[in-house]
């Protein structure tokens, strides 16, 4: 509110200046007409020089008033009353002169208490109106006493008087009301402004991106996330879309012509961003009037995206795993067991015996694959931690080679450079890591040689994350499998689970990376573990 009353103080001093130069229009005016005086009936003066020297005086002290109006020399107030007492002595004054109430001069009081009670409303507008109407009746009742005109005009006087108390009344509802209106008028800007910082506020929490720009591409407002998902530009208030992005604004300029086509106002559109996720774009326009035209462009991560729909999948088949492990569990505990004492039993031809084994071996990889999807449920928030990958992944090879009776001379290492380090959970890469060997050892040998595999690392590759690669010299994946290897459930061979490969991304996904297979144009296959970038680290 303290905004509202600085403003309203602006007004006065505005309004005072205005009605200031009004009385100097007004006293110059009188000047001109005393030159002319008594060439006319109208124009008749009883002493011209002393109308001469009255009107004139008038002017000076116009002049004076709207000089210190202008630079303030004395209060709000005192400059109000002084000025007005002049006008109301000077006016009867002037139509004394020019002979009486009668001449119509008199009518000037109405604007003088209308300009007070505006400038100065309330109680003072009526001691305005009371004085200019005293002022006028004594000039009758001395005119009347001393003479000075042949008729009086008390009548005159005292309709003057009224309408100059009505005028002070209308005044004073008039700026009651303007006040009113003012303070409503500065409240609602108080809560436009409040809204537009809530606004601000909540636009720039949101996750999506979003720009708002008119109609030649101009961006007139942007949140954080924007301003992130587009490389974190520099952006002013007379940057275009084009400046920032040229893609974005061909896809702009794109939906721009075809804005008229109601089907294409919901347009989705992806835009490839280097080294970077792709974009999804949804435009829509705003704006009703023609020069107030826009459009917001949301934009979203697609990473985040497809992070939501996992987490969704694993929600669901979470709640559907936990409702019905139970029931499975017991009665595939029962088939293996009775499968168990079946092979036990003396009595069973060779031929029941291999199928009692098939029963406990399927028993065994149902009940994985219901261990594995409870993992996926139950998985918890990683704890990242700075891992030494020379150390740490030798002691890694020394464990799996170990357990799985490998040869030394079947495994290598290389890591670039040596003495780099990754920032990861260490279970989960134990977990993901494991998982990708057994999958080399088991698939990634062509037939009649020796398993080989590569670990080769990477902590300071130009323009990539941080990476592990697992390759081994087998065939290779099919073009048509690779699209679905990372799909839960998929496997292509009889033994598998094919939740191995979704959870390790799952669990790559989770600590910030990303776990992706690389085609290897020589042959074999190629798994690659991307560490979160230390900037991600550092942001997390």
């Amino acid at each position: 509110m303290s905004n509202f009353f600085e403003e309203k103080t602006i007004q006065q001093w505005s309004a005072l200046r205005l009605f200031s130069l009004y009385r100097l229009v007004v006293s110059i005016i009188f000047f001109g007409l005393s030159f002319f005086a008594n060439q006319s009936n109208f124009l008749a003066s009883l002493d011209p020089n002393l109308l001469r020297w009255v009107s004139g005086c008038y002017v000076a002290v116009a002049i004076i008033a709207l000089i210190s109006a202008y630079f303030r020399w004395l209060p709000y107030k005192l400059q109000v009353y002084l000025p007005i007492i002049i006008d109301i002595v000077a006016i009867v004054a002037l139509m004394n002169l020019y002979g009486g109430i009668t001449s119509g001069f008199g009518t000037l009081m109405i604007a003088v208490v209308a300009g007070g009670s505006l400038l100065l409303p309330g109680r003072t507008a009526l001691l305005f109106a009371a004085l200019a109407t005293l002022a006028i009746l004594g000039h009758e009742i001395y005119a009347s006493l001393n003479g000075i005109f042949e008729k009086t005009a008390y009548t005159q006087a005292g309709l003057l008087g009224a309408a100059l108390f009505a005028t002070a009344l209308l005044a004073i509802t008039l700026a009651h009301r303007a006040t009113e209106s003012a303070k409503l008028a500065a409240q609602r800007g108080v809560d436009l402004a409040n809204l537009a910082k809530l606004n601000e506020h909540l636009i720039n929490r949101m996750e999506a991106g979003i720009m708002v720009v008119d109609d030649d591409g101009t961006i007139r407002m942007h949140n954080h996330a924007a301003w992130k998902l587009l490389n974190q530009p520099e952006i002013n208030e007379q940057t275009k879309l084009l400046d920032i992005s040229m893609p974005l604004f061909d896809l702009y300029k794109s939906w721009n012509k075809a804005a008229e086509n109601p089907a294409f106002r919901n347009h989705l559109g992806k835009l490839k961003r280097a080294n970077l996720a792709d974009l999804q774009v949804r435009i829509v326009p705003v704006g009703l009037r023609k020069h107030d035209k826009g459009s917001v462009i949301y934009l979203n991560d697609n990473t985040e995206v497809d992070k939501q729909v996992q987490e969704t999948k694993l929600a669901s088949l979470g709640r559907l795993t936990a409702s019905i492990a139970h029931e499975i569990r017991n009665p595939l505990g029962a088939i293996s067991h009775a499968a168990q004492l079946l092979d036990e039993s003396s009595e069973l031809h060779k031929a029941d015996k291999r199928l009692a084994t098939i029963i406990q071996d399927q028993s065994v990889r149902l009940n994985n694959i219901i261990n594995n999807v409870l993992r996926l449920s139950r998985r918890e928030k990683p704890k990242p931690e700075k891992i030494e990958l020379n150390t740490w992944l030798r002691n890694f090879l020394e464990e799996f080679t170990r357990t799985n009776d490998l040869q030394d001379d079947w495994v290598s290492l290389k890591i670039t450079p040596p003495d780099g380090n990754v920032t990861m959970d260490a279970n989960n890469l134990h977990q993901v890591l494991w998982n990708l060997c057994k999958n080399a050892k088991k698939y990634g040998a062509s037939l009649g040689e020796n398993v080989c595999i590569q670990l080769l690392a990477n902590t300071n590759h130009p323009g990539t994350p941080p990476y592990l690669d697992v390759i081994d010299n087998g065939p290779g994946i099919s073009a048509e499998h690779q699209s679905q290897l990372f799909e839960p459930f998929f496997t292509t061979s009889d033994t598998g689970t094919g939740l191995g490969l979704y959870l390790s991304r799952e669990l790559c996904k989770n600590n910030g990376g990303d776990l992706r297979y690389i085609n290897m144009p020589e042959g074999g296959s190629c798994f690659r573990i991307e560490f979160p970038s230390p900037i991600n680290c550092g942001e997390s």
